[in-house]
């Protein structure tokens, strides 16, 4: 996670954040953690507490949850296993035939959601290492065009994922310096272990008084 878009945010208006991410001017580096906590993350961007389903829920359609949890479990089956392309053209296509539904094409958040889930399973059934930088760009933009909703409490919504991700970033990397140094210090103890036993194979045993 570029944690420097995070302070950024905090001067930007979270359509102007929204237009960075889209630009490339500035990005959130998700592949700088093990896949299957990527996928997870995604799952979680569409239907955790913090994501789509938690902040848009009243004015989701049960329809709209229903896809984009089967999407966000389709992404945590993904962190275990490789899934079916079939699956994800199945996601895909249920997705982009609701997009056109006259109530989310009438309502930004409803379809930009919606088109955050589709374009996840597109990029999935498509290529073994998917790019969902148009997938978070288009959540962050639905999370910023709920109606009567302050930009601050977009920002602080936009903010609290962007957090999510940063604390799941430092904690895998922790746990892989840990891992590190764990085997660093095997290494070291099967090194002195090797430098003592071949030193002591070199010296003539002590001869101690009253020993044969």
């Amino acid at each position: 996670m570029n944690t420097t878009f995070a302070s950024a945010l905090n001067t930007m208006t979270p359509g102007d954040a929204v237009m960075c991410l889209a630009a490339g001017s500035v990005e959130l580096a998700l592949d700088d953690a093990p896949e299957s906590m990527r996928w997870q993350w995604f799952a979680d961007l569409l239907d955790s507490q913090w994501g789509l389903t938690g902040r848009l829920g009243p004015i989701l359609t049960e329809q709209i949850i229903s896809e984009l949890e089967q999407v966000a479990r389709m992404c945590r089956a993904s962190a275990q296993h490789s899934l079916d392309p079939q699956v994800w053209i199945s996601a895909y296509q249920s997705t982009a035939a609701l997009v056109e539904d006259p109530v989310v094409i009438s309502t930004d958040a409803l379809h930009l959601a919606l088109s955050a889930a589709n374009d996840i399973a597109l990029e999935a059934m498509d290529t073994p290492d998917p790019d969902f930088s148009v997938a978070v760009t288009l959540a962050f933009e639905a999370l910023t065009s709920v109606a009567g909703v302050d930009r601050e409490v977009s920002r602080s919504w936009i903010l609290t994922a962007i957090g999510e991700w940063v604390a799941r970033t430092k904690s895998a990397h922790a746990g892989l310096r840990s891992a590190q140094s764990r085997a660093n210090a095997d290494n070291r103890q099967i090194a002195n272990s090797s430098v003592v036993s071949a030193g002591c194979s070199e010296k003539t045993p002590l001869k101690v008084r009253g020993n044969a």
